[in-house]
């Protein structure tokens, strides 16, 4: 299983969709916002909704990534992250 694979199943569980996929020199970035559905067996709090991101490269392997609630600050892989997507 691929590091994408692995991150998908995992943003399954939390309640996550894809938000927005773009390809970046060669890489796969792509952006998870919040559905509030997360799996029965996984539970999560936050302060508001989560933001996920991560870029792969052509392997599936994580490049950078990143899980925040966005309430007061974004981490600096976010921060990243939505430079590449716009």
């Amino acid at each position: 299983m691929t590091d994408r694979e692995v991150f998908r199943k995992f943003m399954g569980w939390m309640g996550m969709q894809i938000e927005d996929l773009k390809e970046v020199n060669n890489n796969t970035v792509i952006v998870y916002a919040d559905n509030g559905n997360e799996a029965e067996n996984f539970s999560k709090v936050g302060y508001d909704e989560f933001y996920s991101g991560a870029v792969f490269n052509e392997k599936g392997e994580m490049v950078k990534g990143y899980i925040d609630s966005h309430v007061a600050h974004t981490s600096c892989n976010c921060d990243f992250i939505n430079k590449l997507i716009k």
